[in-house]
C-alpha cells in the first residue's frame, strides 16, 4: 500500500446519547478500551442535548473546560487522535433549536454548511481529517427516493460543505447506511457523479450496504476511487421483506426487529455465520493500494468492551499492516 491503512474505532457502540454514558470517567474508560485493543483513533458521533457531551465541539468544550483539555485526556489514553465525526444534519438540534435540516431543501445549504463547519474545524485541531456525513435521508420519507433532481440538490448542498471543510484540511465523506435513500446502486451512483470528487469522497459501510442488499467488496470496486473511509462491522441479516422502506423503518425495522424480531442487525467482524466477505475486501483494499481510516464498529453490541475486544483481534488479522509498528 502506499500508505498504511490506519484503525479507528468507532464511540457509538457506548450509545453516547444515553443517560449512562455522561460523565468523563465514563469516557475515558471507553477510550481506555480502545486504546489497549490497538486502535489508534477514535470516531465521534453528532449528537446534541445534556445527555451527550461528546456529541457537539462545544458540548465537549463545555464539559472538559477546553478542547485541549480533552485533547489531552484522549491521548493520555493511548490514542492519537479523533479520527473522524459521524453526523446527520436531518436530525434535531436542540442547541441550534433545529428539527433538522435536509440536504434535499437547496434553502437549507449555507445553514447545513455553517452548522458542519464547527465539526471539521475540531477534527483539524484534533489530528482527524474525515466528517463523514449522512449523504441522503431515510429512503421511506422519500416516497421510493429522490428523482434527478433531488439528486441534484443533495449534490450542489455537499459540494458546497465539502469546499467548505476542504478549506480546514477536512475532507467531506459520505456515507449510506442502511435505511437511506442513498443505499441504492443506482442512486449511490447518481449522486457520486453529481457530486465533485476532489472535496467529496464516500464512506463504504459494510454491514449497512449488506443488511440493504448490496455487496460492499462490488461497490468498493466500482467506486475505489472515492471511497476514503471505511467503517467496518459484520451482519448475519439482509432485509429480505423490504422493510427498510416501511414508514418509520429506524424504530420498527433497526430497533424493534421487523417482521423477523431480529435481535442484532450489526455485529463484531469475523461473528461466526457473518454475511460480509472481510477477506476479499482486504485483497480489493491491497490490489487498489487504499489508504485511510478504517474505522470499527459493532452499535448494537450489549458489551462495548467485549466487542471493541473481538474487533481488534480481527482488526489485527484482517489489516496486519495497520498495526506493523
Amino acid at each position: 500500500m502506499s500508505a498504511p491503512v490506519r484503525c479507528a474505532y468507532a464511540i457509538n457502540q457506548w450509545k453516547p446519547n444515553f443517560d449512562d454514558f455522561t460523565r468523563p470517567e465514563q469516557h475515558e474508560r471507553a477510550l481506555k478500551v480502545i486504546a489497549a485493543c490497538g486502535f489508534t483513533g477514535v470516531e465521534l458521533r453528532g449528537g446534541t442535548g445534556r445527555w451527550d457531551p461528546l456529541g457537539r465541539p462545544a458540548s465537549i468544550a463545555a464539559t472538559y473546560g477546553s478542547t485541549k483539555a480533552f485533547l489531552s485526556m484522549l491521548r493520555a489514553t493511548g490514542l492519537e487522535c479523533v479520527s473522524s465525526w459521524y453526523v446527520d444534519p436531518g436530525e434535531p438540534v436542540d442547541e441550534e433549536l433545529s428539527r433538522g435540516r435536509s440536504i434535499l431543501d437547496r434553502a437549507r445549504h449555507q445553514e447545513i454548511v455553517e452548522a458542519l463547519l464547527p465539526f471539521a474545524e475540531f477534527l483539524a485541531t484534533a489530528g482527524g481529517d474525515r466528517l463523514v456525513v449522512r449523504a441522503l435521508p431515510a429512503a421511506w420519507t422519500l416516497d421510493g427516493g429522490p428523482d434527478a433532481a433531488g439528486i441534484a440538490d443533495a449534490a450542489a448542498g455537499w459540494n458546497a460543505v465539502g469546499a467548505a471543510v476542504a478549506r480546514t484540511g477536512v475532507r467531506l465523506s459520505l456515507h449510506a447506511d442502511c435505511l437511506s435513500a442513498a443505499a441504492d446502486e443506482k442512486t449511490l451512483a447518481a449522486l457520486l457523479a453529481e457530486t465533485d470528487p476532489d472535496v467529496v469522497g464516500l464512506t463504504l459501510d459494510t454491514a449497512e450496504l449488506t443488511v440493504a442488499g448490496l455487496d460492499p467488496v462490488h461497490l468498493f470496486d466500482a467506486h475505489h476511487g472515492r471511497v476514503d473511509h471505511l467503517h467496518l462491522k459484520d451482519t448475519r441479516h439482509v432485509d429480505e421483506n423490504d422493510e427498510r422502506h416501511a414508514p418509520h423503518a429506524e424504530a420498527g425495522m433497526l430497533s424493534g426487529g421487523g417482521a423477523r424480531d431480529v435481535e442484532r442487525w450489526f455485529y463484531e467482524c469475523g461473528t461466526p455465520g457473518g454475511l460480509v466477505d472481510f477477506a476479499a475486501l482486504a485483497e480489493r483494499l491491497r490490489a487498489h493500494a487504499w489508504s485511510g481510516w478504517a474505522v470499527f464498529e459493532s452499535e448494537q453490541t450489549p458489551n462495548p468492551a467485549r466487542s471493541a475486544m473481538l474487533n481488534g483481534w480481527f482488526a489485527r488479522r484482517l489489516l496486519p499492516e495497520a498495526f506493523a509498528g
